[in-house]
């Protein structure tokens, strides 16, 4: 038998095909390790691209927002902060190679776009690939406002004391931030805290133990931000009516029961007991006073009456008015003893039915100790003007006034005496001259009308329940005992926020948006931030 040990004639060609395809094979293998390489690469220098391009657009933006309208000084900035970008990741002359930049902007919706295309560094893949190898990014920076949480702005500029916490206080922002466009000083022992941030324009100043504490930061150095009720119309001031006149007209007396019908009423009138003085309604003008006391009632139908020299009721009464204008010139409306008042309204809505009270006071006032009772009464039903005259509520007894407009044009809102004084739906505008006194331990919760359907005047913000008038820079003082609490909007733009009192729980729940700020005494309030306007700080944002 016989074996064969050598190799056969096939087997060195099946050998040379082994290393043909091993070399292809490890060829392959390089291509495709050169093209991971490169392409890693690629990727990485789009990131840079496309992070220089936000660079750009946002410098441009912000030139935007500086005043800037050129366009080649938009462009230039932009350029710049590409360059910068790109010069801070690669070395001079390595990397990306703009071969294309442009930028865009938008004057008028306040946006600036840019876009470059760069041609990007080989290593290995120029062995096999000549064409084209580049990247291009874009972006898009806009100009605007941003909303903000804010339930505290104060709007003064340039005073580092815009915000003036002096003694023993305790200021807390429940659920929102606070701002101010000056600066924040505090002097003696307590916290101005906010669940959000506490930011000033200016810088902030401690005294003593106060601090200023935030629960996502204390921030200076921050843009001013507008009113948000710049444009926002003030209550149109009313016209007084002139005196009707009329023809003599003269009461009569059967039983316990004085009826005065419409007419011109030159002589007083006076009654008393238990009985009632009617006016049917019409047209009435009184020259001289008009008096009731005693446990009657006083009844006015619907009409207009002027009264020339006052209307006075005491004792335990009730006075009933109807839907009309009612104007006291010189003297007062006075409400003393337990007096009730009642609004008799019908059942309405705010489409211009002509249900209406509406009650003018001209250097005179409105002086009551007893107590309102409201029927069928809408916000947008109630009008009392008051120039040069008081709307004073004094007494112990606690008094729910009626829902509506109070336009305070040099008079005084005064509330006086160991009373809660509680107006729901209710505006209290104060004009020039005007003035908010609270003494004693009255309390007041304040309500403002939400409704949008139900506001005292168009163009009002819903929410709103002090205005304070845009001429108008005197302080608005406001004890702060426990009980009291303001609801809604508070707005001073020219005026001065300032608080005293040993408050106690949630004095307001809403947005305070004054001028200025101040605290004195044991003040310790909280402010639960519920949105009513949308405050917004100036920002420019990438939007792509």
């Amino acid at each position: 038998m016989l074996y064969n040990h050598g190799r056969s004639p096939s087997q060195p060609a099946r050998a040379g095909q082994a290393l043909v395809l091993l070399a292809l094979t490890l060829f392959v293998l390089l291509g495709f390790s050169a093209l991971a390489v490169d392409v890693a690469f690629a990727y990485a220098e789009r990131r840079l691209l496309q992070n220089a391009v936000d660079a750009a657009a946002l410098a441009g933006a912000r030139a935007l927002y500086a005043g800037q309208t050129d366009i080649d000084v938009i462009t230039a900035e932009a350029q710049a902060a590409l360059e910068q970008n790109l010069l801070a990741n690669h070395d001079p002359g390595e990397g990306l190679r703009l071969t294309q930049f442009q930028v865009q902007a938008d004057l008028e919706t306040r946006w600036v776009r840019v876009t470059a295309t760069a041609d990007i560094d080989r290593f290995f893949l120029g062995a096999f690939y000549s064409g084209q190898w580049s990247t291009s990014a874009q972006a898009t920076a806009r100009v605007g406002e941003q909303p903000t949480d804010y339930a505290f702005l104060a709007l003064e500029h340039d005073n580092p004391n815009a915000v003036n916490l002096i003694g023993n206080v305790g200021v807390r922002i429940v659920g929102g931030s606070a701002m101010s466009n000056g600066g924040m000083r505090c002097v003696g022992n307590g916290t101005f805290q906010a669940d959000g941030t506490v930011d000033a324009a200016l810088s902030f100043s401690q005294t003593g133990n106060c601090r200023f504490l935030a629960g996502q930061g204390v921030r200076s150095g921050l843009t001013p931000v507008d009113d948000p009720l710049t444009t926002m119309p003030e209550p149109p001031r009313p016209t007084v009516p002139s005196p009707p006149g009329g023809a003599a007209a003269n009461c009569t007396t059967s039983g316990n029961t004085m009826t005065c019908p419409p007419g011109h009423y030159s002589n007083a009138i006076s009654h008393s007991g238990n009985g009632s003085l009617l006016f049917p309604g019409g047209t009435y003008q009184f020259d001289a006073p008009v008096t009731f006391s005693g446990n009657g009632t006083v009844s006015l139908g619907p009409g207009f009456y002027y009264f020339n020299n006052g209307f006075s009721v005491g004792g335990n009464a009730t006075v009933t008015l109807a839907p009309g204008t009612y104007v006291f010139k010189k003297g007062e409306f006075s409400l003393g003893g337990n007096v009730r008042l009642q609004l008799q309204g019908q059942p309405t809505s705010c489409s211009g039915s002509g249900q209406e009270f509406r009650l003018f006071f001209v250097d005179s006032s409105f002086a009551v100790q007893g107590n309102f009772a409201l029927q069928n009464i809408l916000p947008c039903d109630v009008l009392v003007y008051l120039r040069n005259s008081d709307f004073a509520l004094t007494g112990n007894t606690d008094s729910v006034i009626p829902p509506g407009l109070y336009y305070f044009d040099g008079g005084t809102f005064r509330l006086q005496g160991n009373q809660t004084v509680t107006g729901q739906d209710v505006l209290f505008f104060f004009g020039p001259g005007s003035a908010f006194n609270v003494v004693g331990n009255t309390r007041y919760v304040l309500s403002g009308v939400t409704d949008p359907t139900k506001l005292p005047y168009p163009g009002m913000q819903p929410g709103l329940v002090i205005f304070q008038a845009r001429g108008n820079a005197q302080t608005l003082r406001m004890v702060g005992n426990s009980g009291a609490q303001v609801n809604g909007i508070l707005y001073l733009p020219a005026g001065t926020l300032e608080l005293s009192g040993n408050a106690s729980g949630t004095w307001a729940r809403g947005q305070l948006i004054v001028y200025r700020f101040a605290t004195n005494g044991n003040t310790n309030i909280r402010v639960e931030r519920v949105e009513h306007v949308i405050i917004t700080r100036p920002a420019v944002w990438l939007v792509e």
